[in-house]
């Protein structure tokens, strides 16, 4: 299984995460709490291996994870790049023995393959080119291995402090990048942005965001102007 490289934050009564690992869960278990909890947003769930984990995200570990969401947003929208945000849905796979629900999730190149669907199969469907997992109290190195198993092509783990960039390798392992494949950013920059200062709020930090993508990061897209001598 790789290792995410984030590190968690000791809880506290503020950032607690209540979290439950049940063990010796069978595929048909796990479809059946999935089931149970219905449409409800938590607990959000990962399971592998007949281990589910259900987790209460915090609210420093959502604000984290609306940051980095919203990052994505305004990249993706300056630079036209098609995208379809597909949030925290459930992405399983039964002969691979994984289940994940991400922080944020994105399809970008295979934008025209889910487009107009109301729901996902990935025995039929791709699973997400991107996705976003955000540690505060608890690993996600369950999720990561799940996430590789499913194939998502790049996936950013980030604890606030730190953010690291996995893409998947040819020999379907996932490895560091400094920059990310799926938009031209690096693992530097978008930690710098997502990391929370008190004088923030969300307005002012997406228009700060949105004069940097336009000033440094739309012009990394621009197709080299040749200029011809002059044969006169």
């Amino acid at each position: 299984m790789p290792t995410t490289l984030a590190e968690t934050r000791p809880a506290t009564d503020s950032t607690i995460e209540p979290c439950v690992v049940l063990h010796d869960v069978d595929w048909s278990g796990y479809e059946s709490i999935l089931k149970i909890r219905g449409e409800h947003p938590v607990p959000r769930m990962v399971y592998l291996d007949g281990s589910l984990l259900l987790m209460s995200p915090s609210y420093p570990h959502e604000r984290l994870a609306e940051r980095l969401g919203w990052f994505i947003k305004v990249i993706v929208e300056e630079l036209d790049v098609p995208c379809i945000a597909s949030g925290s849905t459930t992405f399983r796979r039964g002969s691979e023995k994984g289940g994940v629900e991400g922080d944020q999730t994105y399809y970008l190149a295979s934008v025209v393959r889910v487009r107009g669907k109301t729901e996902i199969d990935l025995e039929i469907d791709p699973p997400p080119d991107l996705a976003v997992e955000v540690v505060w109290t608890h690993k996600a190195d369950a999720a990561v291995e799940v996430y590789r198993r499913l194939q998502v092509p790049e996936v950013w783990v980030c604890d606030g402090r730190a953010l690291t960039i996995l893409t998947l390798q040819a020999s379907g392992q996932y490895a560091p990048a400094e920059s990310s494949l799926a938009v031209p950013v690096s693992a530097a920059e978008i930690q710098e942005w997502a990391a929370e200062r008190p004088e923030d709020d969300d307005t002012a930090w997406a228009k700060a965001v949105r004069r940097w993508v336009r000033e440094a990061v739309v012009p990394r897209r621009r197709p080299e102007i040749k200029i011809e001598p002059n044969r006169d």
